[in-house]
């Protein structure tokens, strides 16, 4: 098969594996009847809401960084009444991680073999435990650093006369992983480190210097379009506080020593490896394979591309487990990695002829429907139907209303948002991970006010400003079966 043929190929089964997998893996799959993650409600939630011109930070409150809630807005307008939007923007984002993880394996090595990379880097990761639901943050970043790992390791493997792309391209990633969730931005920092290296040996400090002053430049095509814009809607102040201030010393948990950050991420290692072994010893064995394919080529500067992929990763592990405070999801970003795991395919592949690369790839991809309905988390909320969840009850009593509004004093956003189509009225519209102080009397006051026509609750009673009126049990988040009370609001 021609060089470009393969690269269509390799395209095409990007696309088709990834909504193969994401069809079960992810609940924002039509095939559910609707997102069971709270997260990923909350996010869609102030997309809707910018949709509508209300602001993240400043109307609506959540921590996480200013391109995802750009990407949500850009799936409400799509659709604002289902997550069909967000469906399709996860497919496109995980064919552009297989791609890249197809073209990472193929440096080591060009052939027919190296497809099989696709459906088993699709496989490791919509099966693994920390891909959740879909639609986290963790899960748009994986193009990103997959784009980056495939500049890094084509600038230090092959031949490049003018490598000023790859750094900028390289930039751009990191600035995109910036600009949704910074604290999985370790990875560029041991690659860019080794990259540089690499090029202040082959060619002098000056030519590393301007290799960092373009990837900086690549940063800033993504970082500066996103700033103009908090600018212009007047919430970069707020995006400051919030998504860094914040997040940098309300979120992570009780301080600790160098030595205990370090210690707390050799436990989440141990913990999230033993969760996603088909994640975690891809990866690992993939720093391996990297290390000893640099070893034995032996090109001038080796001993940095010898380093890159296992400071890469133990960057990636230290940035993301920094804070005391750790989701399962987190490890999701390694799965970045786990192509490197596959290296040996690209060895192999020049060797391997005939049809039986392509008999081997098809079957896997055939294979991808009935492994992830079997392994997949989310599978069992396939049997849910739509009519049966409190939110359906529940957004038939509220849409009954003329412009009602809402309060969800749950746990992050549990649907009520979307189901109603109600968008939110106050900041603090869902009972978010910060638990500081001025959230709590910020939803205090809301009660205290009678902010809100409804609230919808678990445990926590809303006051004497509300009434209950309806109740109602069904599975939420990985198949929890929880029970909903709705309360309206006494008219006085």
């Amino acid at each position: 098969m021609e060089k470009n043929a393969l690269h269509r190929t390799a395209i095409g089964l990007s696309l088709l594996c990834s909504a193969l997998a994401l069809a079960i893996a992810t609940t924002s799959s039509v095939l559910y009847a609707t997102n069971f993650w709270t997260d990923t409600n909350l996010y869609f939630t102030i997309g809707r809401g910018m949709k509508h011109g209300l602001m993240v930070y400043r109307d609506l409150f959540d921590h996480k960084g200013p391109l995802l809630f750009m990407l949500y807005a850009l799936c409400a307008a799509v659709s604002e009444t289902s997550f069909i939007g967000v469906f399709l923007l996860e497919i496109a984002s995980f064919a552009v991680m297989l791609y890249f993880a197809w073209r990472t394996v193929s440096l080591y090595g060009e052939g027919k073999l190296t497809l099989l990379v696709i459906p088993l880097t699709a496989l490791a990761t919509a099966c693994s435990t920390a891909f959740n639901q879909g639609g986290s943050a963790e899960e748009f970043c994986l193009p990103a650093l997959m784009l980056a790992i495939w500049c890094a390791l084509a600038r230090m493997r092959e031949d490049c006369p003018k490598p000023e792309r790859l750094h900028m391209v390289f930039g751009a990633a990191m600035g995109w992983v910036f600009a949704i969730k910074f604290t999985d931005c370790g990875l560029f920092f041991g690659l860019a480190f080794a990259v540089l290296c690499y090029e202040w040996r082959l060619n002098g400090f000056k030519c590393a210097f301007i290799s960092g002053m373009l990837m900086i430049a690549g940063m800033l095509i993504v970082v500066a379009p996103v700033s103009v814009y908090l600018m212009v809607n007047g919430i970069f102040d707020d995006t400051v506080q919030v998504y860094f201030i914040a997040n940098l010393f309300e979120y992570g948990g009780a301080p600790m020593s160098f030595v205990g950050h370090i210690y707390n991420a050799l436990a989440y290692l141990r913990t999230q490896s033993a969760a996603n072994p088909f994640v975690a010893v891809p990866a690992m064995m993939g720093c391996v394979f990297a290390t000893i394919d640099a070893l034995l080529r032996r090109r001038k500067g080796f001993l940095f591309e010898m380093i890159a992929a296992p400071m890469a990763a133990g960057l990636l592990l230290m940035f993301c487990y920094w804070g005391e405070m750790a989701h399962p999801y987190y490890a999701l970003v390694f799965a970045a990695l786990v192509p490197l795991g596959l290296i040996p395919l690209g060895w192999l592949a020049p060797r391997v002829k005939g049809c039986t690369p392509a008999v081997l790839a098809a079957a896997l991809t055939l294979a991808i429907l009935p492994v992830c309905r079997v392994s997949c988390q989310a599978a069992p909320l396939l049997a849910v139907e739509k009519e049966e969840m409190a939110q359906t009850v529940f957004a038939q009593i509220i849409r009954e209303e003329e412009n009602p509004t809402l309060l969800d004093l749950c746990s992050l956003d549990h649907g009520f948002y979307l189901a109603g189509n109600v968008l939110p009225n106050c900041r603090y519209f869902a009972n978010n991970n910060l638990n500081t102080k001025e959230k709590r009397d910020a939803l205090d006051g809301y009660l205290d006010e009678g902010r809100t026509m409804f609230v919808v609750s678990r445990w926590e009673d809303p006051g004497e400003n509300y009434t209950q009126i309806a109740e109602h049990s069904s599975p939420f988040d990985l198949n929890d079966m929880r029970t909903f009370k709705l309360y309206k609001r006494v008219e006085k």
